[in-house]
């Protein structure tokens, strides 16, 4: 999924599954901002900016969570872990894009890249 640069963007991430079968969809664990770490361009871990716990997608075993513009603050590669008691761990990994280049290509309009 293409993220822009300095906005703030719902994602969605999953799916959890029980740790114990590896295959049971865990639908309503708690998953707070502490659990949510993302790595912005090759840095290290750390805890996501936005405060708040992440929402349930019914009985999908996904998950949503607000990412903030500092959480999209910088261009590169942004990969989130999270690790809560009852599930195996999940990884998305997302990329931000400058405003420009995500408007040319999605934004009313939208024209690409080329001229």
């Amino acid at each position: 999924m293409i993220l822009r640069q300095s906005t703030s963007q719902v994602v969605r991430f999953g799916p959890f599954v029980d740790d114990t079968d590896g295959a049971t969809l865990e639908t309503a664990l708690t998953i707070a901002q502490a659990d949510m770490l993302l790595a912005k361009d090759g840095g290290a871990f750390a805890q996501k900016n936005t405060t708040g716990n992440a929402t349930a997608d019914g009985s999908t075993g996904y998950y949503s969570t607000t990412l903030d513009t500092t959480d999209t603050g910088t261009v590169g590669e942004v990969i989130m872990s999270v690790k809560v008691a009852g599930a195996l761990v999940v990884r998305m990994r997302w990329y931000v894009v400058e405003e420009a280049v995500y408007d040319a290509l999605y934004a009313s309009g939208a024209t690409g890249l080329l001229p």
